[in-house]
């Protein structure tokens, strides 16, 4: 009789920094080819970040027993003395957790040995293959994963529903399976008498038979859901942080992975109406708002915003002081919140963005962020947001005259924007990471 596996034995990947973006992608592109290549999926589970950074188990006597295991690497290098020890240790794990089939290695690189140089070298493992390849890209992956779903929706002779815009509400709903899973994990590792990361990763599976049930629902109805363009969002935030950490692997350290993916996991675990106004939040130079899909184009997350200017402020500053999961306070007692505000330090940059911040407040109520007293940018300062929006006739001073002689406690929400500074994430950096505390 296989010997009964005790989960805090095995140390999860689920606390570190970007165990469940690429390699919940991957996961989702395997349960997808096993759902098109198998009469039935009855009894299988994926399992996340425990026996290995994915499995396939089966259950016996309530105990997951794995089918197949699975190690992804999401790295730049195409050098095998890069990948040699993560070789041999999913060739150790094979042998610590005996699987049905297989133990398979994804490759984000065409590695310089062939697929057979190195099967030849590590016996006890396979490379996976992608349509021929032993290897896919980060920006191929989510092509294919398409691709596996729509050969599902044909499967289940669903091939009405199968145009682009369809496949992408489907994908994310299946890629939120996954993320919402490791949330949970995580959500109860944090509660009180909660379980430890290792034992919550090693029970919470999910049943193939979830992923088919979501294939074979007609979700058109999803649309024009909000909650959907929400869901969206995060997963555009995930692909962005995953593509950040991917380019900057070489120059993010072990420290500051653990603190990105904490991060991380805070944004995916806020409910809708926290997670829309953490946005206004970081982007109160913008009306966000994606009831339809027009505004979502519109004003949602950008890329070039995220990764050059909050995600590189969340890398770059030091661990958060617990206001609300995010922001600094430094000597003075002045706090100091991120955003994704991407503009120079000229004249015309200041004077625009203090506008376009103002004319936000005023057309939102926007609270002022965790009642900061400044907000960090790539590259712009200004001493005082509404001062340096007054120059300009296009504020409406009678606006801002009513507001200075309300009693509202919602006007009082844009009166103390009055106080608020933009500051560069350089000087906040000396400002804040000799404050180590």
């Amino acid at each position: 009789m296989t010997p009964t596996i005790d989960p805090n034995d095995i140390h999860s990947a689920a606390d570190t920094w970007n165990g469940f973006i690429y390699q919940g992608k991957v996961a989702l592109y395997h349960v997808l080819k096993l759902i098109n290549e198998k009469d039935s999926v009855d009894g299988l589970h994926l399992q996340l970040d425990s026996l290995e950074d994915f499995a396939i188990i089966r259950y016996e006597n309530n105990e997951p027993k794995p089918v197949t295991l699975h190690q992804v690497k999401a790295v730049k290098s195409h050098y095998y003395s890069r990948y040699k020890e993560a070789f041999e240790k999913l060739e150790q794990r094979k042998v610590n957790f005996p699987c049905d089939e297989e133990a398979f290695f994804h490759l984000a690189t065409n590695n310089e040995k062939s697929k057979a140089d190195i099967e030849g070298l590590h016996t006890n493992l396979k490379i996976y293959d992608y349509d021929g390849n032993p290897y896919c890209k980060i920006e191929d992956l989510q092509d294919k994963i398409k691709a596996q779903a729509n050969n599902c929706l044909t499967k289940f002779e669903l091939t009405l529903l199968s145009n682009d815009n369809y496949l992408e509400i489907l994908c994310n709903e299946l890629e939120s399976l996954i993320t919402d899973n490791i949330v949970l994990i995580h959500a109860q590792n944090h509660s009180p008498n909660g379980d430890s990361i290792n034992k919550s990763a090693y029970y919470s599976t999910i049943s193939l038979n979830r992923f088919k049930d979501i294939i074979i629902t007609d979700l058109a109805s999803l649309q024009q859901d909000k909650s959907y363009f929400i869901k969206k969002l995060k997963i555009d935030l995930n692909r962005y942080f995953q593509e950040f950490c991917l380019e900057f692997e070489d120059e993010i350290n072990k420290e500051a992975q653990k603190k990105l993916h904490l991060y991380l996991v805070y944004f995916n675990s806020l409910a809708n109406p926290q997670f829309e106004e953490f946005l206004q939040k970081i982007m109160p130079h913008r009306h966000v708002k994606f009831s339809t899909l027009q505004e979502y184009k519109d004003n949602s997350l950008l890329i070039n915003e995220v990764k050059t200017v909050f995600l590189n402020i969340l890398n770059g500053i030091r661990n958060p002081d617990e206001i609300d999961k995010i922001g600094w306070t430094d000597n003075q007692n002045k706090k100091y919140f991120p955003s994704s505000i991407i503009v120079s330090n000229s004249p015309a940059s200041k004077q625009n963005i203090s506008i376009d911040i103002l004319n936000t407040a005023l057309d939102t109520l926007i609270e002022v962020p965790f009642n900061s007293d400044y907000i960090i940018t790539e590259g712009c300062n200004v001493t005082s947001v509404i001062e340096e929006a007054n120059k300009s006739t296009r504020i409406n001073q009678s606006d801002i005259d009513v507001l200075n002689n309300s009693t509202s406690s919602e006007y009082d929400k844009i009166t103390k924007w009055k106080k608020i500074s933009l500051i560069d994430l350089q000087q906040a950096k000396q400002k804040l990471n000799e404050n180590n505390n």
